[in-house]
């Protein structure tokens, strides 16, 4: 079975806070898909078919939890940048530049 490709004008537009709740399986689907982490997801399905099966993003979530608080903020920051407009690589720069920045003021 081919790989489901969710493209952005899939999923709906969100203007408030129902339409928030119903794009975001599609977003955490997208995000798991994007990342691969179906390929270390303990759901065999999501293994299988080499993509997603959670609508609730718990297998994103599990994978959040588990990396180092660094890499997390790195990639909150780096998906703020991006938001703002930045290419991925700049995006990511300065995601990490204000990682080091909050480590060396003692931010841990």
């Amino acid at each position: 079975m081919p790989k489901r490709q969710t493209t952005p004008a899939a999923i709906p537009p969100i203007t408030d806070f129902e339409s928030c709740q119903r794009a975001r399986a599609a977003l955490f689907r997208r995000l798991t898909d994007q990342l691969e982490i179906f390929r270390v997801c303990p759901n065999r399905t999501c293994k299988r078919m080499r993509a997603c099966q959670d609508a609730r993003g718990t297998c994103f979530i599990a994978v959040m939890r588990a990396l180092p608080d660094d890499t997390r903020r790195s990639f909150a920051y780096a998906m703020e940048n991006r938001a703002n407009g930045l290419d991925p690589d700049e995006a990511m720069a300065q995601a990490e530049a204000r990682v080091a920045e909050e480590v060396a003021r003692g931010g841990e």
